[in-house]
């Protein structure tokens, strides 16, 4: 693994020092409270988390495009800090403002560092230190338009005495919705389980410089996405503990924040930059895996219902403009189990035409001619829907096929109706509006009859009848039988398939040719 890291460049103490006085003499005066965004009343925890936000903002490395501002900035900051952090200088600062801090210290010109360096205080207040290997470099270099640096993401490097400290301390242990994955475990956590895998992982370790913010980050991911709304699942890899796996994921550098959909899926990186909860939910939203179908008009939805008779089709009517995350979760955890599919604010005619009241609305489509079914419009909690849409799955193994559909040419792909299917076809040449076949569907099904009704006017005239004329069709035999009756009455045509079904006599016509759909 490669990691990126500063290069000691021989600063030298004559050179910082000088910069510092200079610092120290333009901003003579100047209200360190102010310079920290805290109020004078503000204690040692809120200063601390003051230093900590500005420090790693202002740090000259991170702003490469204004570096002499940034390094002002920088050690403004540091000087605050060094000031209102230690109960004796404060002290003095609180009554005699700056000159109490310099009296006795050889005018540094109001507010000098005497002698302290701004950069070794940043390793220092970030868990790194002075001296040795193993750390975090920072370099300072004097000359050109007051210096330059070079910022490690990683601990230790070149010129820094090899890696003997890797930060391997494990911190995510403790941290409720985040799990702390190892080498022991990676295998079973993320590749095992990859069919419906869902999960954000932090790569990191223990004594980087943003540590503090990165763990802030993830705890607040782990509360609101995790343990709050179930949106995803996350963990962390310390790469100092486990560094097989930071390399064989082809972490560069650290920190790295991926996403991991399902097995098929490429991994997803956050953009380079700050990581923070709103950069992670931001990120995450975009990059995590969708299976929603997008549902405009009457025939998407039509085109949609027929794609997949294996899993129940299930419709959320949204009032967002775009896909909610919780929606695109369940897309996941039921992938290969049932279709979601979804119907964003603005489509109003698809929404009268199923009968819509209110948005949010989940609709489980039962019937394609009149596209019904069981509506869910309370509680839109994930634990509710997950229980509704595991009720339609349940269902839809049971009853799935006994519903009067529309037969078409992907079905027939499928297997419906065609010579290799040994059921019997029960066709209505039509759109469907048959309130009789519909509640007879169920009933033969349990007699090998599956119902349908085909909308091809070509399909009817194979069979050389009119457009509403019902037909029982054994494909494997390619033999039919037309019924003469009233096509609205249930009692006539039970009796009619029945006796045709279970009378053992073949039925009376001979179909020339097979009868094929085509995709529109």
């Amino acid at each position: 693994m490669s990691y990126v890291c500063g290069r000691h460049q021989g600063r030298t103490w004559l050179g910082l020092l000088l910069l510092l006085a200079a610092a120290g003499s333009a901003e003579a005066g100047k209200d360190l409270y102010r310079t920290l965004g805290v109020p004078r009343s503000a204690s040692q925890q809120q200063i601390k988390k003051a230093y900590r936000k500005l420090s790693m903002r202002w740090h000259p490395d991170k702003n490469q495009d204004d570096k002499e501002k940034a390094q002002k900035k920088f050690i403004e900051i540091s000087h605050a800090y060094e000031v209102l952090s230690d109960s004796e200088k404060k002290a003095k600062y609180d009554k005699y403002g700056e000159a109490g801090l310099n009296e006795g210290q050889g005018g540094h010109g109001g507010g000098g560092f005497q002698g302290q360096d701004p950069f070794e205080m940043f390793r220092a207040f970030f868990g790194g230190g002075g001296g040795g290997g193993g750390r975090t470099q920072f370099s300072f270099q004097q000359g050109g338009s007051g210096g330059g640096f070079q910022f490690g993401g990683f601990p230790g490097g070149p010129g820094g005495g090899g890696r003997p400290n890797r930060g391997s301390k494990l911190l995510f242990q403790d941290v409720p919705g985040v799990q702390e994955i190892g080498a022991k475990t990676w295998k079973a956590e993320m590749e095992d389980e990859s069919l419906r895998r869902n999960r954000v992982v932090l790569f990191y370790e223990s004594n980087l410089q943003e540590m503090q913010e990165l763990k802030d980050a993830m705890s607040e991911l782990g509360a609101k996405l995790v343990q709050g709304s179930g949106l995803v699942t996350a963990a962390a890899v310390n790469c100092g503990k486990s560094e097989g796996i930071c390399q064989k994921q082809g972490i560069k550098k650290l920190p790295e924040v991926v996403y991991y959909g399902p097995e098929g899926m490429q991994p997803n990186r956050h953009p380079a930059g700050q990581i923070s909860f709103h950069s992670l939910s931001t990120w995450f939203n975009k990059a995590m895996a969708n299976y929603v179908k997008a549902l405009v008009n009457e025939k998407d939805v039509r085109r949609w219902l027929v794609s997949d008779d294996k899993v129940p089709h299930v419709i959320f009517f949204t009032d967002k403009k775009s896909t909610p995350p919780l929606l695109k979760t369940l897309s996941i955890e039921f992938k290969g189990r049932a279709a979601l599919g979804v119907v964003l604010l603005g489509s109003e005619e698809l929404a009268k035409k199923m009968d819509i009241k209110k948005r949010p609305a989940l609709v489980y489509v039962q019937d394609e001619a009149t596209l019904t079914g069981e509506h869910f419009d309370r509680d839109f909690k994930k634990e509710q829907l997950v229980r509704f849409l595991s009720k339609c799955v349940g269902r839809h193994r049971s009853e799935g096929q006994a519903h009067f559909r529309e037969l078409t040419a992907a079905r027939q792909q499928a297997g419906d109706c065609v010579p290799s299917d040994g059921n019997f076809c029960l066709l209505l040449m039509g759109d469907g509006n048959n309130p009789a076949l519909r509640s007879l569907a169920p009933k033969l099904f349990l007699d090998h009859v599956k119902v349908f009704y085909v909308k091809d006017p070509s399909f009817a005239s194979a069979f050389g009848v009119a457009s509403g004329s019902v037909v029982l069709y054994r494909p494997k035999r390619r033999r039919f039988k037309v019924f003469s009756g009233d096509t609205s009455s249930v009692d006539e045509l039970a009796t009619w398939v029945d006796a045709a079904v279970g009378g053992g006599a073949p039925l009376p016509e001979q179909l020339r040719s097979e009868a094929r759909l085509t995709e529109l």
